[in-house]
């Protein structure tokens, strides 16, 4: 067993991480509150644009700074949050525009509404602090997992620098905590804590329904390895299943007829039509460049892979094939495009590190170790 394994000390150079990643965070969100009279609902995203939900929004809020456009999911995430169990769906449910489909991500709404006990305004200001706490965590547990891989705990800026979880922090959306748990599912698996890996996992589906993917690419890489699977891997598909069939019993009539299809579609169509309005005069720059380093990591990130199968690796191949199916309108906006591919960014960092910097650990070898200790 690799001595990188082995020792555990206090993980001083990654907390430091973590309380710098929290400042940096502070920072953004606190320039983007300043802006806005240190209303939080700055945040949230409602618009007028759909009068009912202002309403709503004012009703229980107050002044409410009003977002251009549609908005965005924060939203979504403040309705969940008044009513995380759906005790009374026809009250806040109701201002979902898929209920169904949001409901899924029920982990964020949940902790910042205090579990269905909160009001309002503390949600308004919960969804903003769950974020940039998890941002601090997120960033300590990539430092932990880059020391061992080999790696500087410099790494974990991996993660507060993914524009993914930068821009979930911005508008209140669940990315930050979904690509948190992600990590942490990682770094269990390679200190050989199974049971807590899949429960990581089962946090990090519920945070957001695309995680699945990372599952499926654990299987998969298991399978290949020693065609055995621990039992513990059922928990991130029956839990997240469970709360699925609670809400469609709670819902009732609000139940979607079908679920959400409309983010993808033919390979490379999405990222063509957007190529094509990114070039167009005006040039878009940002998203522009956004679009293309996303893409490009994305391939760099399948041929690694291939060469050198890594369970890292292997979690996230599947979200470049998202980014490969992404519609026009999710790859044309960087803050939408950069939440869908987040993990696939953390991931690639670490993997793409040099190769002398790595020691003696290494992912494959204890995942062996633990395959042939914990299977069915």
């Amino acid at each position: 067993m690799s001595t990188v394994a082995t020792e555990r000390r206090f993980p001083v150079m990654a907390v430091v991480m973590g309380l710098a990643a929290m400042v940096v965070a502070g920072l953004v969100i606190a320039s983007l509150l300043s802006a806005n009279g240190w209303n939080p609902t700055a945040l949230v995203k409602f618009t007028p644009e759909d009068p009912q939900a202002f309403e709503y929004a004012e009703g229980l809020l107050g002044d409410v700074v009003a977002a251009p456009g549609l908005g965005h999911d924060g939203k979504f995430y403040f309705s969940q949050a008044m009513d995380p169990f759906y005790l009374s769906p026809e009250e806040h449910a109701v201002y979902l525009d898929r209920p169904t489909y949001r409901a899924q991500r029920m982990l964020y709404p949940t902790l910042a509404g205090a579990f269905g006990l909160a009001g309002p305004e503390f949600i308004a200001w919960a969804l903003i602090g769950v974020n940039i706490l998890g941002i601090g965590i997120g960033t300590t547990i990539t430092a932990m997992l880059a020391q061992d891989m080999g790696l500087s705990a410099i790494y974990g800026a991996a993660f507060v620098f993914n524009p993914g979880v930068l821009v979930s922090a911005m508008i209140d959306t669940a990315e930050v905590l979904a690509t948190l748990f992600f990590v942490l599912a990682v770094l269990l698996l390679h200190r050989r804590k199974a049971f807590a890996a899949s429960i990581a996992l089962t946090a990090s589906v519920l945070s957001r329904e695309t995680m699945v993917i990372a599952v499926i690419g654990l299987v998969a890489y298991l399978l290949f390895r020693r065609r055995k699977l621990g039992w513990h891997l059922i928990l991130p598909f029956a839990v997240p299943g469970a709360w699925w069939i609670y809400l469609r019993a709670r819902l009732g009539s609000l139940t979607d007829s079908v679920q959400d299809t409309q983010a993808v579609g033919a390979p490379f169509e999405g990222f063509i039509g957007a190529f094509q309005r990114w070039i167009s005069a005006p040039i878009d720059y940002p998203d522009l460049i956004m679009g293309v380093v996303l893409m490009t990591v994305a391939f760099l990130l399948v041929a690694r892979t291939i060469k050198t199968p890594r369970l890292l690796g292997a979690m996230v191949i599947g979200f470049a094939g998202i980014a490969v199916l992404m519609v026009e309108p999710v790859w044309y906006r960087y803050f939408d495009s950069s939440r869908v591919v987040a993990p696939l960014v953390t991931a690639y960092v670490l993997l793409a590190a040099p190769e002398p910097m790595r020691g003696d650990g290494g992912l494959e070898t204890t995942t062996e170790d633990l395959i042939a200790e914990e299977v069915l």
